[in-house]
């Protein structure tokens, strides 16, 4: 399944989180945090994922978005 993020909802790690768990579909269990992202998403078959607006996203974030692109691309990869 193909994912198309917006880098401009993802503001803040709490902002970014609620958006991936409704974007994803993710369980009420979500840990909320990059490990727990990786795991949800790992736990998918067939996951596409683009991010646009990533330097938004980014310059928001700082080195946790960089982060974050890491764990994104991570699963792209796999």
């Amino acid at each position: 399944m193909k994912y198309i993020l917006d880098g401009k909802k993802m503001v803040s790690r709490e902002e970014t989180h609620a958006y991936l768990k409704e974007t994803f579909g993710f369980p009420d269990y979500y840990g909320k945090n990059l490990d727990a992202l990786h795991d949800c998403l790992t736990e998918q078959k067939d996951v596409e994922i683009e991010v646009q607006h990533e330097e938004e996203m980014l310059a928001a974030l700082g080195k946790y978005g960089e982060k974050l692109m890491q764990v994104l691309d991570d699963v792209k990869n796999r």
